[in-house]
């Protein structure tokens, strides 16, 4: 389906922590016309917690910049996003900062990770806290509850936001389920039979619809 939008439509692309570039999402812009901008993050690299608080703000300041180029390079234009996985979490981030895009999409985000990597027992999570060491270390996790995507939702009013949740995404345990039921309340949350990618075909249609405004 093309877009309703006769303004010109540009896509901002956010990675996760893995690096997957994104062939799916950037065939179906191709579909239709529309101008894609695909970042490339950094590593995370220093202290657990340190490094994370100034990551965050590193990658957010970086994302409204781009996003204030677009809108200089293209005045008029449409500015849509793509956070997948832990880059969900960063463009919600950046939007609650001031980042100025029309509609975002986040694919596969957990949706509290200050609550996973100081509860879950997911591989990563357990890692995570054995880096820290100490219980004192361990207890600074909650130091990162202000980078959370639902903390970060709260001062988010000015866009349209989807959230796509695969059910058999590995790294979503019982209490982000939980906390996406509950964001259902407030946001469009779409629940899909999808991994951790979050590139099946029904998922890939169904945000680009909604990026296109039609649903």
């Amino acid at each position: 389906m093309a877009p309703r939008h006769t303004s010109p439509i540009h896509v901002l692309l956010v990675p996760g922590a893995d690096g997957r570039p994104f062939p799916e999402d950037r065939a179906e812009a191709a579909s239709r016309g529309v101008v894609v901008h695909e970042m490339t993050l950094p590593a995370i690299t220093g202290h657990p917690i340190d490094a994370r608080l100034r990551y965050f703000d590193a990658v957010g300041a970086d994302i409204e910049r781009r996003v204030a180029a677009i809108r200089s390079a293209a005045p008029g234009a449409q500015v849509h996003a793509i956070g997948r996985n832990h880059g969900g979490s960063l463009l919600a981030h950046a939007v609650a900062r001031g980042a100025r895009v029309d509609a975002m999409v986040l694919p596969g985000v957990i949706p509290e990770l200050s609550t996973f990597r100081l509860r879950s027992e997911h591989p990563s999570a357990r890692a995570f806290r054995e880096a820290l060491g100490t219980p004192e270390a361990v207890a600074r996790i909650a130091e990162l509850r202000p980078h959370d995507l639902t903390t970060s939702l709260l001062t988010v009013v000015h866009c349209r936001i989807l959230l796509q949740v695969g059910a058999d995404d590995p790294w979503l345990d019982a209490a982000s389920h939980a906390v996406f039921r509950v964001l259902a309340d407030s946001h469009q949350v779409s629940w899909h039979d999808d991994d951790h990618a979050m590139v099946a075909p029904a998922t890939l249609a169904e945000r680009w619809a909604f990026l296109a405004g039609s649903v």
